[in-house]
């Protein structure tokens, strides 16, 4: 038996066997949903963070951002991409989950 390896705590380990299902879906139409994207509202950052974290956030951001906008160039896809927003709490969701459904894009 090799013992060699370092040992994993057990946070990562919780986080490595981490259900793909996001909890904060729960109750909404995304329910049972895995989390694909991470939106952060830039007014939340203003309003919520101190002046030093928003300074923070954006070093890391910046250099993070820069790495997978090199690696999707490196994979030969635009090195951006552009999205459309919706809260899953707007009373016209529905109609735009059955537009995404109908083409292909929910599931």
């Amino acid at each position: 038996m090799n013992n060699s390896f370092p040992r994993i705590n057990e946070e990562v380990t919780a986080i490595l066997n981490k259900s793909k299902e996001e909890p904060a879906f729960e109750g909404t139409v995304l329910e049972g949903k895995e989390r694909r994207y991470t939106i952060i509202n830039e007014r939340d950052v203003e309003k919520y963070l101190s002046m030093g974290e928003q300074q923070d956030l954006a070093i890391v951001l910046d250099r993070m951002l820069g790495n997978i906008e090199h690696g999707r160039e490196k994979d030969g896809k635009k090195q951006f991409n552009s999205y459309v927003v919706i809260n899953t709490d707007e009373p016209w969701i529905d109609e735009i989950i059955e537009v995404m459904k109908r083409n292909g894009a929910w599931d």
